[in-house]
């Protein structure tokens, strides 16, 4: 019997009560397809960063901000709260996903929450401090999570579940990995 693929999946998409808010994304598709019809071919390993580095559920609301420090002549992403500036969990985001790798070296892929400041890949919102010291969005980028994941294993299949719309995608998905 051929091994299982190791898909590591946003935890509220399987429907666990782990958002900022307390409630769940549960995507239908995603547990119809490979939970109920492809379980002998797919294992999903439920996660939740936010969840993992201590942030309580519910939580204070997290974005990810374009930093005017610079490090090696590098601009600064940061994870910032969105009310309270100061609750900075960029570095326990990338201590996380150091961790999660080194626990499942195996995992070929991530199905991810688009837009979230941890999971998104690509869609999440972008914020730069302006002038009169509100956050205004300039672009899109991955959660601080995900851009960690990459730098580490740049090869991993990441999807977001907004890109699972089908059982036809489901399993290309599948196929990929």
């Amino acid at each position: 019997m051929k091994d299982k693929a190791k898909i590591a999946v946003s935890a509220c998409l399987l429907g666990q009560r782990v958002r900022y808010d307390g409630k769940e994304k549960k995507h239908k598709l995603i547990v119809e397809v490979f939970l109920n019809q492809l379980s002998d071919k797919v294992e999903f390993i439920p996660f939740c960063p936010e969840v993992a580095i201590g942030l309580g559920i519910p939580r204070p609301k997290i974005q990810v901000v374009k930093s005017d420090t610079k490090k090696n002549n590098k601009e600064q992403i940061r994870v910032l709260g969105v009310e309270n500036h100061r609750l900075d969990v960029t570095e326990p985001l990338i201590s996380y996903a150091e961790t999660f790798l080194q626990q499942h070296p195996d995992i070929k892929a991530f199905i991810v929450k688009s837009k979230s400041p941890s999971c998104g890949f690509l869609s999440t919102p972008l914020f730069e401090a302006s002038l009169e010291g509100s956050y205004k969005q300039i672009d899109f980028t991955s959660g601080m999570f995900v851009q960690s994941l990459l730098k580490l294993k740049p090869e991993l299949q990441i999807i977001e579940e907004s890109q699972l719309t089908s059982e036809y995608a489901c399993l290309s998905f599948l196929k990929s990995i």
